[in-house]
């Protein structure tokens, strides 16, 4: 049977849906095998894989640390976007979920990366799915944990934020 159609999501338009991401970061050399596998069954359209990647990834974040966790991070974005924005609300929670523990284990550094983040990640956290929503708004408190920090993100986002939620109001609803 076909796959579930997927939601609209803030800065889809960005989001790479061939994996193209995972293939130049396995061609350069800047993730390890497990992170290029991982990277990979996120990658793909059966939802029971995504949920066992994402739960694989979130073990290996535990696992691993913090230095793992940057190096995965700038191909994990893209992934994240694509991923926040399945017909699955397992898939959507689930990645919520890893971008919480991302947050935790990155503190600051995750901020280089916010910009393409910010959007899906807003998105998330008005999700219809309870889960999901809450997921997204756990992460958030983990990476902005007081009212300024958030207003600051905001703020250092907001050419990106307006850009993404333009694309959400100008497409079709899922």
């Amino acid at each position: 049977p076909p796959p579930p159609p997927r939601r609209a999501c803030c800065g889809d338009a960005a989001s790479p849906a061939d994996g193209s991401s995972m293939l130049s970061a396995m061609l350069d050399g800047s993730t390890d095998g497990e992170q290029a596998l991982l990277l990979r069954k996120m990658a793909k359209r059966d939802t029971v894989t995504k949920l066992k990647a994402l739960g694989e990834l979130r073990e290996a974040l535990s696992a691993h640390g913090a230095s793992w966790a940057a190096e995965l991070m700038p191909h994990w974005v893209p992934h994240f976007v694509r991923l926040s924005g399945d017909g699955s609300w397992q898939v959507r929670e689930s990645a919520c979920a890893a971008l919480g523990q991302l947050a935790s284990l990155l503190g600051r550094q995750l901020a280089p990366h916010l910009r393409p983040l910010m959007a899906a990640w807003l998105c998330a956290k008005h999700d219809p799915h309870g889960g999901t929503a809450a997921a997204a708004a756990a992460a958030f408190g983990v990476a902005f944990p007081n009212p300024r920090k958030y207003a600051d993100a905001l703020l250092f986002c907001r050419d990106e934020l307006a850009r993404g939620l333009a694309e959400r109001a100008l497409s079709a609803p899922p």
